[in-house]
């Protein structure tokens, strides 16, 4: 980007609509800029900030390239035009979570778009993502907001919009709404403050009747049932939204459920963990200590916004052993499809989440399709399904279950976001029926093939990170990867989700309804692949490995033996392609 561009940009912040903090803050920037410098704080003025896989997120602070008052005012302001456009009384919903600045994010956001003559249902507390999905269903709002960051670090926030339908924005809705954003070229944005009569008039604060309705919607659910006897979860909400909503479903259906007392309670600083993510085992150590003092059969953390879930479940040593994604995903879609699927069932899963679940449903009859990476695009799916669009007949099809191996899961149509509410009472529902949940995965194995994953992130940090990963992948796609050889196993096929070829060959019917995308993905023999792709929330190159063991275990003890293998395969074989392809931080 040109000099003058981010001159611009920087001196932008100094115009009167600002605070004068924020204007002298502006001006020595400017100076710093002029000088050479490209500090972190000087970053945070050159660039605006991005919708990525699912909105805006980053660092709160000053600055276009950082969140606060006027980047959530911006979106908001864009985010109203396009409901104006589009609905003839448009109404919005807003949630928020615990961390530094959700409140005042979700008032602001509330005032501008009260402003725009657009209703608003505000929640007045700690709010699930996956709530606010279902209540822009169930109240018939146009759109929804949820102000989070999900897993990321205290000093993140973020902003996540949603369509009609309760699903995140892709293809043409997601192009239109940043045109409509892109067209807003100054920062003077309409604040509407609580107590002024446009806010008073326009936003409506939502209770308990929401989640009341949530709960409620359980019971039309085919695989819910009464726990035939007890269980006992420990629940951690990594000091997020899950907290006033989890334990209340999980009782209504006969759990018992033990709180992490040093985590129950909502609080932006997360001050027990250094990541408030159920995919750090760091994380969920206090979850695990409290398990183990009330002997829990399993324990359970859900992230800030609580839409992913991690499990730990208690082995044959009195311990407990952590489940990944895939393996929670496969227990989830194994349970559906052998004991729900009908005719016209739909599975969707990500294109990086393992084959194992495709081999499961595809052995029940059960249809499956692949999306890319985000889970905006199982939602996507969904609406299809419920439009009669993209090859879906919504009066023979049903969504039946979807997932993504980054701890997301959705086993309900009501809701179109991951929901680790409804995916921790179906493991509830999983343990009551078939016993210790590790028996029943070994189970999955013996019965479906072993199948093991791995996910390896190259850090690529810098201002020209983004550039640097593009280039590498770029690097990647021009290469002829066909044939090479990564111990054992040899790459057969090469798919290029960007160009949409397969071997370099257009491939219309392989790509099908799936928008071009940044991602290679390799084809091993023996059931292997290898996917590689930027992240879209990170300065990381991912690269996901997927294997299938040769042979079938045909006992416990085979089982046991050919994990080992295939775990050492496993590692070999990320770490040749790392090293033979050159990809370093």
């Amino acid at each position: 980007m040109s000099n003058p561009t981010i001159q611009a940009r920087i001196l932008d912040w100094c115009a009167p609509s600002f605070p004068l903090e924020i204007r002298d803050e502006a001006a020595k920037i400017y100076q710093r800029f002029l000088s050479g410098d490209r500090s972190e704080d000087v970053f945070a003025f050159m660039e605006e900030i991005k919708f990525g896989t699912g909105g805006l997120r980053g660092v709160l602070g000053h600055g276009p390239n950082r969140m606060n008052a006027w980047t959530v005012g911006k979106s908001t302001l864009g985010f109203a035009h396009y409901l104006n456009k589009n609905f003839n009384s448009p109404s919005v919903v807003i949630a928020h979570d615990s961390r530094r600045m959700s409140v005042e994010f979700a008032r602001i956001t509330a005032g501008v778009f009260a402003g725009q003559g657009v209703k608003v249902h505000l929640f007045d507390g700690v709010t699930p993502t996956p709530i606010l999905s279902y209540a822009t269903r169930r109240l018939k709002a146009s759109g929804g907001v949820v102000i989070t960051a999900s897993h990321n670090p205290p000093e993140y926030n973020g902003y996540k919009v949603y369509l009609s339908d309760g699903s995140q924005f892709t293809g043409d809705d997601q192009v239109a709404l940043e045109k409509e954003i892109e067209s807003i070229k100054d920062w003077n944005i309409p604040f509407v403050e609580p107590d002024e009569p446009m806010y008073q008039k326009n936003v409506m604060v939502v209770g308990d009747q929401i989640k009341k309705a949530y709960y409620d919607e359980f019971d039309g659910v085919s695989w819910v049932k009464k726990l035939s006897k007890p269980l006992t979860i420990a629940y951690s909400p990594l000091h997020g939204t899950g907290g006033p909503y989890m334990p209340g479903l999980l009782e209504k259906y006969g759990a018992k459920v033990i709180p992490v007392a040093e985590q129950i309670e909502p609080d932006g600083e997360f001050p027990t963990v250094a990541f408030p993510n159920p995919e750090e085992p760091e994380a969920l150590d206090l979850c695990r200590q409290t398990a183990l003092k009330h002997n829990a059969d399993l324990f359970v953390a859900t992230d800030p916004d609580a839409d992913r879930m991690g499990a730990g479940i208690r082995n044959a040593d009195g311990d407990y052993t952590l489940i990944n994604g895939n393996q929670t995903g496969s227990i989830l879609c194994a349970f559906l499809c052998e004991n729900y699927a009908k005719p016209g069932a739909q599975v969707f899963k990500t294109i990086v989440t393992t084959e194992l679940q495709k081999r499961i449903a595809e052995a029940h009859g059960v249809a499956v399709r692949d999306v890319l990476t985000g889970f905006k695009y199982i939602a996507e799916q969904m609406r299809w399904l419920e439009n009669d669009q993209a090859g879906f007949d919504s009066s023979k099809d049903y969504y039946l279950f979807g997932g993504e191996e980054s701890y997301g899961y959705l086993p309900v149509e009501f809701v179109r976001d991951k929901d680790s509410l409804a995916s921790t009472l179906l493991l509830c529902m999983v343990a009551d029926q078939k016993g210790n949940l590790l028996d029943y995965l070994d189970e999955v194995y013996l019965k479906y093939g072993l199948y093991l994953e791995d996910l390896k992130s190259v850090t690529m940090k810098g201002l020209d990170g983004l550039e640097r990963m593009n280039r590498t992948i770029d690097g990647l796609r021009a290469t002829d990867m066909k044939g090479m050889k990564l111990g054992e196993r040899t790459i057969v096929s090469v798919l290029d989700y960007k160009l949409q070829t397969v071997d370099g060959k257009a491939d219309a019917n392989r790509f099908a309804n799936l928008p071009k995308s940044n991602v290679l993905q390799f084809i091993l023999d023996a059931e292997g692949v290898l996917t590689i792709r930027p992240s879209g929330t990170e300065p990381k190159v991912k690269l996901y490995a997927s294997l299938k063991h040769r042979l079938q275990p045909q006992s416990i003890e085979e089982l046991r033996s050919l994990r080992k293998e295939l775990e050492n395969e496993l590692s070999t074989v990320s770490g040749l392609f790392l090293a033979k392809t050159g990809l370093t931080g």
